[in-house]
């Protein structure tokens, strides 16, 4: 078993291309899938969607079954309200995944509140987006960038916030123009709370990531002590590839 302490986060990673291009590759993996599971990826069209769902869903049993001795195929999930998967059963583990073209992600930790996104980066930031859902100061930041700088600010913004909204378990319950996050070289992102949101910036944690030249990733982890924590990256392939 791969050990886990209360005070680390393991992001573990995978690309969905070896579930599209490889028929022996994708029926193996579909072996440890629920009958729910497997009616769900049946409802894909696209190969491409297919191979991320796939991809997905092999990642999050498979890791699991490196802390705990279960097997892959034995781990039962619960939706939440707002959509977030859960373990059912007893277990220390918590865990949240994120996937999009070329990348998935699963971050695992012991007994507190995690999230995760990827995104895949655009040549474009889209303002009109940036207008609607952003807190004002992060609008402005965006506008007093270099045209050249605004799509990799959008990016860290967008990841950072859907890890917080992840980590919370309310989707987008929560708004997003009612926290706002402080982006300063070399030091990690911090974040403020419009008073209606009854939050406090001291119970997170984020940490960003560059999986490859294409992705951004940010995670967002709720502090239980002073300590913080660390965190780790692993890609994944599959064993038989």
């Amino acid at each position: 078993m791969r050990a886990l302490s209360n005070h680390e986060v393991h992001v573990h990673l995978a690309d969905p291309a070896y579930f599209q291009a490889d028929d022996g590759c994708r029926a193996r993996a579909l072996a440890i899938l629920s009958t729910d599971e497997l009616e769900r990826f049946a409802r894909y069209r696209l190969e491409r969607d297919r191979a991320i769902y796939l991809a997905t869903h092999w990642l999050v049993r498979t890791v699991l079954s490196d802390y705990e001795p279960t097997a892959p195929e034995a781990w039962r999930f619960a939706t939440g309200k707002y959509g977030r998967p859960e373990i059912t059963g007893i277990s220390t583990l918590r865990f949240n995944l994120s996937n999009t073209h070329g990348l998935v992600a699963c971050a695992v930790c012991r007994r507190v509140d995690v999230g995760v996104d990827v995104e895949r980066k655009t040549g474009f930031a889209p303002l009109d987006a940036a207008d609607r859902f952003f807190a004002p100061t992060e609008v402005a930041s965006l506008r007093g960038l270099p045209v050249t700088e605004r799509s990799r600010r959008f990016f860290d913004y967008w990841t950072l916030k859907e890890s917080y909204i992840k980590a919370r378990g309310l989707g987008l319950a929560l708004p997003l123009d009612q926290f706002a996050f402080v982006l300063e070289n070399g030091r990690s992102p911090r974040i403020e709370f419009d008073p209606r949101l009854d939050d406090h910036g001291d119970h997170w944690q984020f940490e960003q990531h560059v999986p490859t030249n294409d992705h951004l990733l940010a995670v967002c982890v709720r502090r239980h002590d002073s300590r913080g924590f660390a965190f780790t990256y692993d890609w994944h392939r599959p064993s038989w590839v």
